[in-house]
């Protein structure tokens, strides 16, 4: 094969390829769908805790009880972990958890804080 032919070649190969991929740049782009998983698996779960002297705390703010329990019967599909102090009675703890499954059923998660030593 002589140089002028695989030239040739090599040169009817490339404006082939250009010819075929110049329909890609001008076509317009649509987003492609996919399945969007539900509400309640892509929200973060909202991270209360309880005090002493009846502090309540959500996601690391203060926060007055009643408020919490507005926010908490306007919001559904979010899980709720609760973080009680270490300071408060076991008594006070489990009324505090009962108090936030009213409005959430069993959908409260209590942490308990690590033991010191």
């Amino acid at each position: 094969m002589s140089l002028a032919l695989q030239s040739l070649v090599g040169l009817t190969l490339l404006v082939c390829g250009a010819a075929a991929v110049l329909p890609e740049f001008w076509q317009v782009r649509e987003p492609r769908f996919r399945d969007v998983p539900d509400q309640a698996a892509t929200q973060i779960p909202l991270r209360i805790v309880r005090a002493p002297a009846d502090r309540w705390f959500l996601n690391g703010d203060p926060i007055g009880r009643s408020r919490l329990g507005d926010l908490l019967q306007r919001q559904e599909g979010v899980g709720v972990r609760f973080l009680p102090s270490s300071a408060l009675p076991m008594a006070e703890v489990a009324s505090s958890l009962s108090w936030l499954r009213s409005f959430r059923a069993g959908a409260v998660v209590l942490e308990l804080p690590p033991k010191h030593p």
